[in-house]
């Protein structure tokens, strides 16, 4: 009796007190069930204990705070009491055959390490020429993390985790450098132009210059979809009037016409008049040369490089659906005083360049002014055809301030203005007797202000303002007399005038490249403005004046990973006529194979504002007329590029196959119907086309030849009815093979070129059978470089179509009432002497 008092004693005590609970436990394997409805820890445990004799640790006040409900069966010990562990937040655990319930330790959090972002080092400076001091645009500058491209004003700005960096620069016609780069400095590093005369790179930060290679060439292509490279182009020999030296340079290469020497604009990968933008110093040029003959607008001395965008170009370059041709004007030398002169046996050329204010600033003047009439070599070719010879002059004035301000940031005013005019008389007596005179002028003038701000971590910013004005003006008469005595002789007239003008500002900021990736924002303000005034009977388009405005933005992001490159943009137009934007992507990529092989290609939609629209009159006759968009009866210009290419490029060698299809929306053209009344046909465009470049060069030699085959079809719907089939527009050409040779046994420099081309339809009015006239011209350059003192000289000859092969103008032809077409004489032979003098 008094033993089992004991006992019950024990049991309320370890149930209420004890510290610790030990039970002893002798069976495994056996199914465990568990029944119980709010009851304590404890309870269960003794339950357990003395039904199934488990040895157990546990604290009694964690076991007598815990309060279970449970129905369930286990197949196993250690399930059942992980359960009960896990209803009470315990932790469960076994040491040898003692089932122990513990608070669970906390476990402390593992402390968060920050990665901390590796630091970026930002390098930011400018590239420019050695002795002038001429910013460098578009140099290629490579380092361990990647490479970036300086911008058009030769700046850079990028951002690498190195503290210094070795890069690595490359411009065309440049010796290539490598050089160390230190952070938190503005560079400017100056390449070396003449190998023979200088010895090292100078670097105002004064790092070690590890690295100067040979030169490499004035031109490449082949490197980016659609893109022509010509750096310091006023020192190429090409033959032709020096003063026409920006189409002397393109036209012997393939995608820019040469066949049809067209003086209205550049026939590019098949575009139509207008379609193309030139570019001079942010000026917009509506015109790129003069009226006739060989003449450029821009002053070949004010000239220093010039970059060709075919087609499929991303949206910082052109406000066109045709090419772009960009025009850097030089900066001056801000070191030295130059004087030039350049005479030959049509015109003369003047250039001044004067350094001020402790050689910060450089102001620059030039001037040319035809005198055909004193010395004039050409010769008419002979010919069945009938052709107007027209007599012409030509003037221009170029200047341009420059300024070097703190931190190299650049202040820069550039202007334009040239003039021109040409008229001609023919008479012809064959048929019946048919007099034309044709009276043509021509004013031009731009300007721009661009001022040029580096940041010291926030990359570089441009702000620009511009305007440019064209005004054209044409009187054409001509007369056929009646067939019979007594009727009235047929007289015709069409005289006119279209002024075309632009104002623009524009704000860029270019950010420092990082993590492969370079970002650059632009917004801009368009105000463009036509009139178009006509005195003939016969009026298509009544006496008007229109205008629009617009804001231009766009963002570009250039990336690049190891051999691929991808450039990324996406441009917007606002109008005032159109409530939704015209959204304009565009995409361009570039993998290298390896450091000879390149895969190009490019994608992107562009549209046009401000367009050239023919206007065609009841015998085929054709006026183009500048005239802004309104969304309406004068469309917004579509086009859509697709372009992809392969080249191998190497010091000798430079090979290059390039393919493009090109659409083109909203190509209309107003036709005078024999009843005098005009209609309007709206239509569309395409191009398709393969061009094939091969050059190459053994010592200072270089030979090429270029081949370009090409479609241009258009359609058009008369009144808005059904769309007619394609046909062939009249700049389309199959075939155009050209080949150059530049010899250079200095101070001797020798060229040939020879230019074959299938020939033009060059008639807005389809003609059955037509026979097509091939295109040829054989031209030949020699020059001879001495030095008298400090006066350099360049003395020597061009002959153009040395075969005085007879060729026709593209868009020349003048139609008359009895069938006959008269047509404007390309260049015939024509040889010029030149002297040109340099201090």
């Amino acid at each position: 009796m008094t033993i089992s008092i004991v006992k019950c004693f024990v049991a309320h005590f370890l149930r209420v007190m004890s510290i610790s609970l030990f039970i002893t436990f002798g069976v495994y394997g056996q199914t465990i069930r568990l029944n119980y409805t709010k009851q304590p820890l404890n309870e269960i445990l003794l339950d357990l204990n003395q039904r199934y004799q488990i040895q157990i640790s546990v604290n009694a006040n964690l076991s007598s705070n815990c309060v279970i409900s449970i129905k369930k069966q286990f197949a196993s010990t250690d399930e059942a009491l992980e359960a009960l562990a896990k209803k009470c937040d315990l932790q469960l655990v076994k040491i040898s055959n003692v089932y122990t319930f513990r608070q669970p330790v906390p476990v402390k959090p593992k402390p968060i390490v920050k990665k901390e972002k590796p630091a970026f080092y930002t390098y930011r400076g400018v590239v420019v020429e050695s002795n002038s001091q001429e910013p460098l645009p578009y140099t290629l500058i490579q380092f361990t993390n990647g490479h970036v491209v300086t911008d058009e004003n030769g700046y850079f700005a990028f951002k690498s985790p190195q503290k210094n960096v070795t890069a690595q620069f490359r411009h065309l016609g440049y010796q290539v450098t490598n050089t160390l780069l230190l952070p938190g400095q503005v560079s400017k590093v100056a390449l070396l132009s003449q190998p023979q005369l200088l010895e090292e790179v100078v670097v105002t930060s004064k790092p070690t210059l590890q690295e100067v290679r040979q030169e490499i060439p004035r031109t490449r292509l082949g490197q980016d979809a659609g893109h022509i490279a010509f750096n310091d182009i006023a020192n190429n020999l090409m033959p032709g009037n020096s003063d026409n030296l920006i189409f002397n340079n393109l036209r012997m290469y393939p995608g820019v016409m040469a066949a049809g020497e067209s003086i209205t604009d550049y026939v590019i990968w098949g575009s139509y008049a207008g379609q193309n933008h030139v570019i001079y110093d942010g000026i917009t040029l509506f015109n790129s040369w003069g009226i006739n003959d060989d003449i450029g607008r821009v002053n070949p001395y004010m000239v220093k490089n010039v970059n060709l965008y075919k087609g499929g170009y991303n949206v910082p370059y052109g406000e066109r659906v045709g090419g772009v041709i960009m025009i850097d004007g030089r900066s001056g030398d801000r070191q030295k005083p130059e004087l030039g002169i350049s005479l030959s046996n049509q015109l003369a050329n003047g250039y001044i360049n004067v350094p001020l204010f402790n050689n910060r600033v450089s102001l620059q003047l030039a001037g040319r002014k035809t005198y055909y009439e004193l010395l004039d070599l050409s010769s008419t070719p002979q010919a069945d055809n009938e052709f107007i010879v027209p007599a012409y002059d030509y003037s221009d004035f170029n200047l341009k301030f420059t300024a070097s301000l703190f931190l190299q940031d650049r202040f820069e005013v550039s202007l334009i203005g040239s003039q021109d005019s040409y008229n001609g008389t023919f008479t012809s007596e064959l048929r019946r007797r048919t007099i034309e005179d044709i009276q043509v002028s021509s004013r031009q003038a731009g300007s721009s202000i661009k001022y040029v701000k580096s940041w010291k971590n926030k990359g570089v910013t441009d702000l620009s303002f511009s305007q440019s004005e064209y005004k054209p003006e044409l009187k054409t008469n001509y007369s056929v007399k009646a067939p019979f005595p007594g009727l009235p002789d047929t007289i015709k007239s069409f005289n006119w005038a279209n002024t075309v003008s632009e104002q623009t500002a524009r704000l860029t900021h270019r950010l420092p490249a990082v993590n492969h990736h370079q970002l650059q924002l632009s917004v801009g303000w368009i105000n463009q403005a036509t009139s178009v005034s006509s005195q003939s009977t016969q009026r298509v388009l009544e006496d008007i004046k229109s205008q629009q405005t617009r804001w231009s933005l766009y963002a570009l992001d250039e990336m690049q990973w190891g051999a691929l490159s991808l450039n990324l943009g996406l441009k917007a137009d606002f109008t005032q006529f159109e409530a939704t934007p015209y959204l304009q992507p565009r995409v361009n990529g570039r993998f290298k194979i390896n450091p000879k092989w390149n895969i190009n290609f490019g994608w992107g939609i562009y549209n046009q504002f401000v367009s050239k629209y023919s206007v065609i009159d009841e015998i085929g006759n054709q006026r183009d007329v500048w005239q802004t968009s309104n969304g309406n009866a004068f469309p917004v210009l579509r086009a859509i590029h697709q372009v992809v290419g392969v080249s191998y490029l190497t010091h000798q060698w430079e090979i290059s196959l390039e393919g493009h299809f090109n659409t083109f929306d909203g190509a209309n053209r107003y036709f005078i119907g024999r009843n005098g009344l005009p209609f309007f046909a709206g239509g569309d465009a395409r191009s398709l086309g393969l061009d094939v470049f091969v050059k190459k060069r053994i010592q200072n030699h270089e030979f090429w030849m270029a081949y370009s085959l090409g479609q241009v079809e258009e359609r058009f719907a008369v009144n808005q009815r059904r769309l007619l089939p394609y046909k062939e527009a009249p700049q389309s050409q199959r075939h155009e093979f050209k080949i150059a040779a530049v010899l250079n046994f200095s101070p001797f420099y020798l060229t040939l070129t020879n230019v074959n081309g299938s020939g033009f339809t060059n008639n807005t009015v389809e003609v059955i059978n037509q026979d097509l006239v091939p295109y040829w011209r054989t031209d030949i350059a020699a020059q001879y470089r001495f030095r008298l003192n400090k006066l350099r000289f360049q003395a020597g000859f061009s002959i153009l179509n040395v075969f005085n092969r007879s060729n026709v103008r593209l868009n020349q032809s003048v139609n008359v009432p009895d069938g006959s077409i008269i047509n404007t004489i390309g260049i015939p032979f024509t040889p010029t002497f030149y002297l040109n003098v340099g201090i």
